[in-house]
């Protein structure tokens, strides 16, 4: 499974008009190489992930939702 199929079968929508992906005001984008623009609607670029080789989409997902909690927290104070 790409693991674009898989942020989708997480709840993550995908932007028909890029490779862009959200949830909530999360925001995933793929860049022109092997990485994931992690975002929020307040912090465009929170962190740079790299795309997760075949058996690290949960593990890769799961610091996606850490870093896009811990920038919520860092904005609700």
């Amino acid at each position: 499974m790409s693991f674009s199929s898989f942020l989708i079968e997480n709840g993550w929508d995908k932007d028909s008009q890029s490779v862009k992906y959200s949830k909530g005001n999360w925001n995933l984008t793929y860049d022109t190489s092997a990485w994931i623009e992690v975002g929020t609607i307040r912090n465009p670029r929170v962190f740079d992930v790299p795309v997760p080789e075949k058996d690290k989409e949960q593990w890769t997902l799961n610091l996606i939702v850490h870093l896009c909690e811990a920038d919520d927290k860092i904005h609700s104070k």
